[in-house]
């Protein structure tokens, strides 16, 4: 246990040099770095399938089969243990030679940019996105994060079926399903939901000192608010889009347009929550929840494919409302939702208005 919690250790040393030298920008190394992470604890050993040819080119799966006592029968001569001692030798090399050829210093990237209601509003937006297409790990993350969470979760998904808990017709009823018909449509919450905080936490963040001067050149506070609130809005749907492009070649769902409108909803409301996240946790810490938070809510509380109905204290959670309208419209031809619906709008109306206070705080204590 403790040579294979070391080898963990020297493999992810090499993972974190790389992108730290590769990306400047510690926010989105960290995301890369979580992004890594979570792709291989998702689909290694640990939660997924042990001996899928796919998933064998994960940085810990041998590591792992050879920690837990589980022989993969697929290492050939060389050996679980064997290729596990070569990631971690072929980890210390990079780690050695990255490291010492990352001395130089990076260049500072210097950003400048200093009537109508109507004007005011279309620079503030233009600006926002303008600022958000100079993230290119979010441009990025828009076609990998959706491959990874559909594409490669239906390639890994085992042949078998489940059952699950819906409503139809007013009445709770038990649903039998095959896991590989259905298990695109249940990821694709996951993705849309981890894009679209990442969306909202990038665009607070990223604007703070457009926004100051903005507010000291006399942008009125609620035209730089409906400006941010309308870049967050299109990032979240972007990330829907992006997400359901995928989703479409490997599922299909009962009821598509309330499929869209769900999965608009989910981004809608965890984009906000980025919003939030930004200033009270920071870039690094808030990229930290905006990973994890939609992977506990949305990929283990409220998912179908671990409990056949979400336990029920997960209905606090923000992603119950529009995740229980999702899972209606993918698996059932009518619309029996209502109360989860009204949740889900409730929870955007709040996070609504508590992005807006912390905006206009912002644009007070900056006139």
């Amino acid at each position: 246990m403790l040579a294979g919690t070391l080898m963990y250790a020297v493999i992810y040393l090499a993972i974190g040099a790389l992108i730290g030298t590769l990306v400047t920008s510690p926010v989105n190394g960290t995301v890369l770095v979580l992004f890594v992470w979570i792709l291989d604890v998702f689909f290694g050993p640990v939660l997924g399938a042990a001996d899928r040819p796919v998933t064998r080119v994960l940085p810990t799966h041998f590591v792992t089969l050879w920690t837990v006592d589980l022989p993969s029968r697929h290492s050939g001569r060389i050996g679980d243990l064997g290729w596990a001692l070569t990631w971690a030798a072929a980890a210390m090399a990079i780690s050695w030679t990255v490291i010492t050829a990352a001395s130089r210093t990076a260049r500072p990237r210097h950003r400048t940019r200093p009537g109508s209601t109507a004007g005011q509003l279309f620079a503030g937006v233009r600006m926002g996105l303008r600022e958000a297409a100079r993230n290119r790990v979010l441009w990025a993350l828009l076609i990998a994060v959706p491959v990874v969470f559909v594409l490669l979760a239906v390639a890994t998904t085992p042949n078998e079926s489940t059952t699950l808990t819906v409503r139809e017709n007013g009445h709770t009823l038990s649903q039998e399903a095959w896991l590989p018909d259905i298990h695109g449509g249940t990821m694709a919450p996951i993705a849309i939901a981890s894009l679209a905080t990442l969306a909202g936490l990038f665009t607070v963040l990223d604007a703070r000192s457009g926004d100051r001067r903005l507010a000291l050149a006399g942008f009125r506070p609620l035209t730089l608010l409906a400006s941010r609130l309308a870049v967050i809005a299109l990032g979240a749907l972007l990330a829907t889009a992006a997400s359901l492009a995928v989703t479409t070649t490997v599922f299909d769902a009962r009821q598509w347009g309330l499929y869209i409108a769900a999965g608009a909803l989910i981004a809608l409301t965890y984009a906000l929550i980025g919003v939030l996240l930004g200033p009270l946790f920071g870039r690094v810490g808030g990229v930290l929840i905006a990973f994890l938070l939609p992977f506990i809510d949305l990929g283990i509380e409220q998912s179908p494919m671990l409990s056949s109905a979400p336990p029920g204290w997960a209905h606090t959670l923000p992603g119950y409302g529009a995740g229980r309208v999702l899972i209606d419209a993918a698996l059932t031809p009518a619309f029996d939702e209502t109360g989860p619906l009204l949740i889900a709008l409730a929870w955007l109306a709040a996070l609504t208005t508590a992005a807006a206070v912390m905006f206009r705080r912002t644009a007070i204590a900056h006139r």
